[in-house]
């Protein structure tokens, strides 16, 4: 299945209601049809979705949205997808998701998602009303198609007085439950890539060979969970616990390891990958390297997806499009925005046009700059140093 768009109205963090979509939005040509999925028809969507914005901007609550409505579909409990803090403080939302099964049918779920009190601490989630549309992609005549339904082609409606079915399970789960969406959600390890090697079996040598050439082998043992990793011209190391890596391999090969593996799982299935902050650890070669590996259709055959957010905004340059990434602003709530309906201009560069400040909000307010160069230059005073 392939996520579409994904809508939410009433979430605390947000100033308003927010929308993504994965539609190559701009015209598709030949030069640059590689990097995207043909879903049907004349429909596209992109292999690589971009989130970009200044530090406390929203980004990674932009993510898990994403998250969260990937797990809904999948029939996940409410009160067990891991991402449910992106609700925080935030009473009754809606949220809308348009989505593509492997029959050729679109469905747009709508689910009324509502705060109730568990005890006198806690609060848990349960569903309100939950409406799903489905129509054939031989409906499909126009993008505006894609969004609009109407009575007819409704297709199942909540009826929260079913003893089966749990108030906090979506009706998704009749479309899901045989054809799950694949995820490899990489949100929560943004500053904690050694624990990750848990999850890792053993690590294929070319990998290995590109992220750390003096690595000879990284070999797990899932029965002792022991790691021995061997170093050419050297001994092999045991590694007990798998915290010690961090010894011996640098940050960014460890998270290099872990990306560029899920990412061979998600090319397999044609999922997800969601990445927090994709460059930290790594350098701009290998950040490229993923980029380059979704947009090779050789590469990924199954039409995979990369959602994850940056701060590099050098890292725009090397798209050919600009309706695959989001500018994320925070003033007064969160807002995301596609770059290709903010950025008018072609003879401006992308990265030129977010660090100037040309976009409004993409850059530290001069104000602030100005204020913190007084605070250093009069702490130097303060704190004795001459």
């Amino acid at each position: 299945m392939k996520i579409l768009k994904i809508s939410a109205d009433g979430l605390m963090l947000f100033n308003d209601k927010v929308s993504i979509d994965f539609f190559a939005e701009q015209r598709v040509i030949k030069d640059n049809s590689d990097m995207l999925s043909n879903i049907f028809k004349n429909v596209y969507t992109n292999n690589v979705i971009s989130v970009v914005g200044i530090n406390a901007s929203g980004k990674t609550s932009v993510l898990k949205l994403i998250s969260f409505a990937l797990e809904l579909i999948n029939g996940q409990s409410l009160n067990y997808i891991v991402n449910r803090d992106v609700f925080t403080d935030s009473k009754k939302v809606n949220i809308e998701v348009i989505f593509y099964d492997d029959n050729n049918n679109l469905y747009k779920l709508q689910s009324e998602i509502i705060s109730v009190r568990n005890n006198e601490i806690d609060n848990r989630f349960i569903f309100g009303a939950e409406k799903i549309w489905k129509k054939s992609i031989s409906k499909i005549h126009s993008k505006k198609d894609i969004v609009s339904y109407e009575n007819t082609n409704l297709f199942k409606e909540r009826d929260n007085t079913a003893e089966f079915l749990s108030d906090d399970v979506s009706i998704a789960i009749a479309i899901s439950k045989n054809n799950k969406i694949f995820v490899r959600d990489l949100l929560n390890y943004t500053n904690m890539n050694m624990n990750m090697l848990r999850l890792i079996e053993n690590y294929p040598h070319e990998l290995i060979k590109f992220l750390d050439p003096s690595i000879e082998s990284i070999i797990f043992d899932k029965n002792s969970s022991e790691i021995k990793l061997k170093f050419y011209g050297k001994d092999a190391i045991s590694l007990s616990n798998p915290l010690q890596c961090e010894k011996y391999l640098s940050s960014g090969t460890v998270k290099g390891l872990n990306v560029f593996l899920n990412a061979m799982m998600v090319f397999n299935k044609g999922g997800y990958l969601l990445v927090d902050e994709l460059e930290n650890h790594l350098n701009r070669e290998i950040v490229v390297t993923l980029y380059r590996f979704f947009t090779n259709p050789i590469v990924n055959k199954m039409g995979a997806t990369i959602i994850f957010s940056t701060h590099y905004s050098e890292l725009l340059d090397e798209f050919e499009r600009s309706d695959n990434i989001y500018i994320v602003r925070n003033k007064n709530g969160i807002s995301a925005e596609k770059l290709c309906n903010l950025l008018k201009r072609n003879d401006i560069k992308k990265s030129d046009a977010f660090k100037s400040g040309y976009l409004e909000g993409t850059a530290p307010l001069y104000e602030s700059y100005i204020d913190l160069k007084e605070v250093i230059i009069n702490s130097r005073t303060e704190l004795g140093v001459h």
